[in-house]
């Protein structure tokens, strides 16, 4: 794809977006009697608010089984939670340097043993900060400063063929899911599962779309269950 046609693409993706947004605004506003608005900013979780109810809502509309819920620089996310020295090693190497491509970055048959159980046990020790990061507030760089964003407290899935409310669950209740899960490790992916067995996420390496987003942690959510 041509460097005017990603742009063109971008631009498409973010009227479809508004245009799901302001769709599902409306559904709530019916639901609950209450006016919704769409937030529109980029950087923040917040799709659409309700300061009546003091509700703010993620939306997703995936179209197969996950949609991203969180994509974020190397840099950025090893900035924001102290990430350095051995540890920061791995990220560089699963990840691959910012605009290396597929070809920059190692799988974990290519790095040692000791690396990668670092980094498995760093996420599974600290998995209700990332869950926080990716699904709750996100994380991001404003003015200089790398900071995590304004938090939802609500998650949506929105079919925008059919118009309808799929799912809407609260953010606690996919905490609640986390808590008794873990992160595992193959060999190009991470994957999250609850304590039932059923896959809640998985963070691969962003491998398309511009350049500065090539290499960053590309995360996805499932409904759940």
């Amino acid at each position: 794809m041509t460097s005017q046609a990603r742009v063109n693409a971008g631009k498409k993706a973010k009227r479809d977006g508004h245009r799901k947004e302001t769709a599902l605004s409306c559904l709530l506003e019916k639901r609950t009697g209450n006016i919704h608005t769409t937030d529109g900013g980029n950087k923040t979780k917040r799709d659409i608010l309700c300061e009546q109810l003091g509700r703010y809502y993620s939306q997703k509309s995936p179209s197969g089984k996950n949609t991203q819920v969180h994509l974020t620089p190397t840099r950025i996310w090893c900035e924001y939670f102290n990430i350095d020295g051995d540890l920061r090693t791995w990220f560089d190497k699963f990840f691959g340097l910012p605009r290396s491509g597929r070809e920059g970055r190692l799988t974990s048959s290519q790095i040692s043993q000791s690396l990668n159980q670092l980094a498995l046990d760093w996420f599974n020790n600290n998995k209700m900060d990332v869950f926080d990061v990716i699904v709750r507030r996100g994380v991001y760089e404003i003015d200089g400063e790398v900071k995590a964003g304004d938090a939802v407290n609500q998650v949506v899935w929105y079919n925008k063929k059919t118009d309808e409310i799929e799912i809407e669950v609260s953010v606690e209740y996919l905490s609640d899911l986390v808590k008794e899960g873990r992160w595992t490790l193959n060999e190009t992916t991470l994957h999250f599962h609850d304590v039932n067995g059923n896959k809640l996420f998985h963070l691969q390496m962003k491998g398309s779309g511009g350049l500065s987003q090539k290499n960053s942690l590309q995360f996805h959510i499932y409904k759940p269950c």
